[in-house]
């Protein structure tokens, strides 16, 4: 079998064939993805996100005695696949009705050498396409038939002219002229139609011609394999011997057996689950074939010239077969697929057996002879083959027949859905449901129409009609996406077993769905059945390609039932990362929920990815969210990002969970005055989650050491919680007996917290007697009962290493307040070991290191001590008084660094910000100290030396209306003594710039 036979042609000829089965190619690719692809050509997967908030701890903190925990909402995400409704792409029709047209140009090409009786039928085929089109659809100008009639006339006289007067035009200039003739035609119809897509209109009224074409182009080609086998068991081997009649025999009937068996199959005749070959595999090998069987049939019968005609002929026809099945496919219009499938199973076979009696009545005797029977394979010596064609053909038509002519239904159902296709796409649903109903009317088992119907239903918001028509659309040739369909229904309204069932026939009739299991998973996620859930979510992730839906539900499965991974806690480490939104989000919640975990804290697109006013899917903001509350350090993109964020009218939904979450990514960054002022107007602006917002402040002021704000804040809280922690703060601020109504209230039903009221209130007289005192007890006692002098007994009979630092801390700072740093010595170096410390405890021990070295005026200890471990409460001191010593070594530059990290660190302490804020005013930095006290002035109004620093940095800056109202503010805090000296001070330095003022005018 020669394959470059063209080399005798022309050179326009070789072009010709040569760019036709590149096109012939070309297409077979898109055909083979097509029909790979299925029903996901229209119907594609999406992901249905929801956010599932679990009750967590947004952050914490501890004094050493107690933690403080902030509680809020975690966020997970949880996934299902959802489907989409049946999609039409024009698109898709444009290009395969262009492609078209260049089949029909090599058609018609080669139609014009073919004899007067073959040209005039082929000819009034063509014209009968032309007729089905209904040019007419496409609405233009004059609403007639005249564009009919001037294309028969305009291709049937070219086409004439051609045949009759032209005889000598070569293929390539035919090719040209009739390619032209599509082109003016096409540019003609988009211009003056005033549809929207009139390819799609044309495609599909054309649809009933390509189908018939098509068919009778495979019933022509069906006798190819088997002339292909004649070629293999004939043809001359290395050992000079083919392999004969017996081996020709033989590889026919597995061939046909294999047709056999799938016929039978599609008949439901047998139930067999047998490897056959798919009749959408033979039709590609049989064109193949069949293009060397045409060539054999034109130079062995001498019917045309193969390289000026039948070349042309059989491309065209074989291009636009391939297309017309790869429109089938890329419209999932399964009718006509089956229409397709039983005309090659049809034809092939009963073709195939007569071609094979064909070859043995004719060539049985040159098999014997071992002779090249392909070679005379045309050239029948006894029974010609038109005669078994036509033999042939009557027996396909009588199988039709057998069946009641339901391949002819199927294929008038498939151009109804192909018609209810382009109604949809010209935005006309009630059009199209009308076609898709008679579609359904002829073949209602049919998925096509049944989805396209249960789709308008959908958007119809008609949950329960779609439930029949997805139901209907799963009998005869169910899938994946049609379970999922019709369970979504299901969950719509509220029928949650039903939803379970339909997923778990789909899983029974599509093992290897990952999309079904995903979804069994998800719902059994909402049960208790949390094993059952686990499975199916497991398998899933190796069955979709889209592996992150699952491994995302099994993250926010762990975080729903804690106790699966207090069994096996490896389980969360054994799902790969991923960047998807989701999946991150739900690792995210896990971290939140086990504050062990110290892996890398993975960084959301989201914050990278800039898209100023985008809408945050659930993914994106449950990832966004759970960042901020994470992350130790927040940066300036992942605030502006929150912010940004949170006022997108988008994520109007969640911008108050936006804003808390910036709230505290504010708080974390040191910007307490922001933090706080976001958390006030959340409060304000959402009464039903006020209390928690005003929990959330309190807390925060709390750790800041506000206690008075702090108290205030909580009081506007009636929950006995919050009286609990207003108790903690008035009990911090020294006013125990505020303090003691409210731990009444709060100990009613708190044994912990009534043990430490217990030991709060009790006489110093029989506090050393109170043997029966927990460790955390007597450690309440002595941080917070100064009046006891002799409470150190107390604290010596402390065990807990950590809770006696934490007491022996307080002693310390009393001790230091009232200059005894010899018992303060005392006092550290009874305090436990490193090693058995908490961090917060070993850090208070370093802490009180620091303060001894720095109350004793050793500044190179104190440098020294200062580079020990601390937590993030006490960095802000030590770097104060690390400032502090430096100062004093004269290190001004160093010391100016540590002042201003002290700020950094605490900006609206008071006692850090008047000393540090005096040392920049010493320093010469005054508009920086100055916008360093402002913020901290409103939290600590009642703060002498902070007033006082106020004070003279406006007067710095000659601003004496603040100096005269901070003076005024300065009355009311501090005594009158102190008061009369500082206004003594403040009139001398007002007068020096009244006297400067006046040198400057003169």
């Amino acid at each position: 079998m020669a394959l470059f036979f063209w080399h005798n042609w022309s050179k326009s000829d070789r072009i010709v064939v040569v760019s036709g089965l590149t096109l012939l190619a070309l297409c077979g690719l898109g055909y083979t993805y097509v029909a790979y692809r299925g029903l996901e050509n229209v119907v594609s997967w999406n992901v249905l996100s929801e956010l599932v908030s679990l009750p967590g701890t947004l952050y914490s903190f501890t004094d050493g005695l107690l933690t403080y925990p902030i509680t809020g909402r975690i966020q997970t995400v949880t996934n299902q696949f959802a489907v989409s409704p049946m999609e039409v792409h024009p698109g898709v029709a444009m290009l395969v009705a262009g492609l078209l047209c260049v089949a029909l140009s090599y058609t018609l090409a080669a139609i014009c050498r073919l004899p007067a009786l073959h040209y005039r039928i082929a000819m009034g085929l063509f014209v009968l396409l032309l007729a089905v089109c209904r040019f007419e659809v496409l609405g233009l100008p004059g609403e007639s038939r005249w564009p009919f009639l001037v294309l028969v006339a305009l291709f049937g006289g070219v086409s004439y002219y051609f045949h009759a007067f032209r005889t000598g035009t070569s293929l390539l200039n035919r090719l040209l002229v009739f390619g032209g003739l599509f082109v003016l035609a096409a540019l003609g119809m988009s211009v003056g139609a005033t549809v929207v897509h009139p390819a799609q209109l044309l495609m599909s009224y054309a649809l009933p011609g390509l189908v018939i074409i098509s068919v009778m182009f495979i019933a022509y080609i069906a006798i190819d394999i088997v002339g292909g086998l004649v070629w293999l068991t004939s043809v001359s081997r290395p050992n000079g011997r083919p392999l004969g009649a017996v081996n020709f025999i033989f590889i026919s009937v597995l061939y046909l057996l294999n047709l056999l068996l799938v016929w039978l199959r599609n008949t439901k005749t047998i139930d067999w689950d047998a490897l056959t070959i798919s009749p959408f595999l033979i039709l590609p090998v049989s064109i193949v074939i069949g293009f060397w069987g045409f060539r054999q049939l034109a130079e062995q019968r001498s019917l045309l010239s193969f390289s000026n005609a039948g070349a042309g002929l059989y491309i065209g026809m074989a291009v636009l077969t391939i297309l017309t099945v790869a429109y089938a496919f890329a419209t999932a219009n399964d009718p006509l697929i089956e229409v397709f499938e039983d005309a090659i199973v049809y034809s092939h076979f009963i073709m195939g057996l007569l071609m094979v009696l064909y070859v043995l009545v004719n060539f049985l005797p040159i098999y014997k002879q071992q002779l090249p029977v392909y070679r005379v394979l045309y050239k029948a010596r006894l029974a010609d083959l038109p005669l078994f064609r036509l033999a042939g053909i009557v027996g396909i038509i009588s199988v039709s027949a057998s069946t009641g002519h339901f391949t002819v239904r199927q294929g008038y159902a498939a151009c109804l859905s192909a018609l209810g296709d382009a109604y949809q796409a010209e935005n006309e649903p009630d059009l199209a449901q009308t076609y898709y109903q008679e579609s359904v009317a002829q073949e209602f088992q049919q998925h096509k129409a049944n989805y396209a119907l249960a789709s308008i239903a959908i958007y119809r918001n008609d949950p329960t009609t779609a439930a029949l028509f997805f139901s209907q659309a799963l009998r005869k040739q169910p899938s994946p996406q049609a379970f999922i369909g019709l369970c979504s229904t299901f969950q719509q309204t509220n029928l949650f077993f039903e939803a379970i069932k339909t997923l778990q026939r789909g899983i029974h009739t599509f093992p290897n769905s990952g999309e079904l299991r995903t979804n069994l998973g998800y719902l059994y996620g909402k049960t208790a059945i949390a094993d059952s859930a686990y499975y199916y979510l497991k398998s899933a992730a190796d069955l979709t390609p889209r592996a992150e839906v699952p491994l995302a539900n099994l993250l926010a499965l762990y975080a729903r039932n804690p106790q699966i991974l207090t069994s096996d806690s490896t389980l969360a480490g054994q799902i790969p990362d991923s960047d998807d939104p989701a999946l991150v989000a739900n690792r995210m919640a896990l971290r939140l929920q086990h504050s062990h975990d110290t892996t890398t804290l993975p960084r959301p697109n989201r914050i990278t990815k800039t898209r100023p006013n985008a809408a945050l899917s659930a993914g994106e903001f449950a990832s966004l969210y759970n960042y901020a509350l994470l992350v130790p350090n927040p940066d300036t993109t992942l605030r502006n990002t929150l912010q940004r964020a949170a006022l997108s009218p988008g994520n109007q939904t969640v911008s108050d969970e936006l804003l808390l979450a910036n709230a505290l990514a504010l708080y974390k960054a040191h910007r307490h005055h922001e933090a706080f002022n976001q958390l006030t107007q959340l409060a304000v602006t959402d009464a039903r989650a006020a209390p928690t917002y005003r929990a959330t402040l309190g807390l925060l002021e709390l750790e800041q050491g506000l206690h008075k704000q702090a108290a205030a804040t909580f009081a506007q809280n009636t929950d006995t919680l919050s009286i609990g922690y207003r108790a903690v703060a008035m009990t911090k601020a020294g006013d125990l007996a505020a303090a003691k109504p409210l731990w009444e209230t709060a100990t009613r039903n708190d044994a912990t917290l009534r043990g430490m009221q217990q030991a709060l209130y009790t006489a110093p007289a029989s506090a050393t007697s109170q043997a029966g005192w927990t460790d955390l007890q007597k450690a309440f006692y002595v941080s917070y009962r100064p009046d006891d002098t002799n409470r150190g007994k107390v604290w010596e009979t402390i065990r807990d290493a950590s809770l006696k630092t934490v007491a022996g801390a307080a002693l310390i700072t009393g001790y230091l307040n009232t200059r005894q740093y010899f018992y303060a010595q005392m006092i550290l170096s009874q305090m436990g070991k490193p090693s058995q410390l908490t961090p917060f405890a070993r850090s208070l021990e370093n802490l009180s290191a620091v303060r001894i070295a720095a109350f004793r005026n050793k500044a190179a200890a104190t440098d020294s001590l200062a580079k020990a471990f601390f937590v993030e409460q006490h960095l802000a001191e030590v770097a104060l008084l690390r400032g502090q010593a430096l100062a004093s070594q004269k290190q001004a530059a160093e010391a100016l660094t540590a002042y201003r990290t002290a700020l950094q660190q605490a900006p609206i302490h008071g006692l850090i910000v008047s000393k540090g804020a005096g040392f920049l005013r010493r320093a010469g930095q005054v508009k920086e100290a100055y916008a360093a006290v402002l913020p901290a002035l409103d939290y600590n109004e009642a703060d002498v030396d902070l007033i006082k620093t106020y004070v003279l940095l406006c007067l710095d800056q000659s601003l004496i209306d603040y100096a005269d109202d901070g003076l005024t503010r300065l009355q009311v805090a501090t005594t009158p003594a102190d008061y009369q000296a500082f206004e003594q001070a403040y009139q001398q330095k007002l007068a020096v710039i009244e006297n400067a003022r006046t040198t400057f005018k003169n």
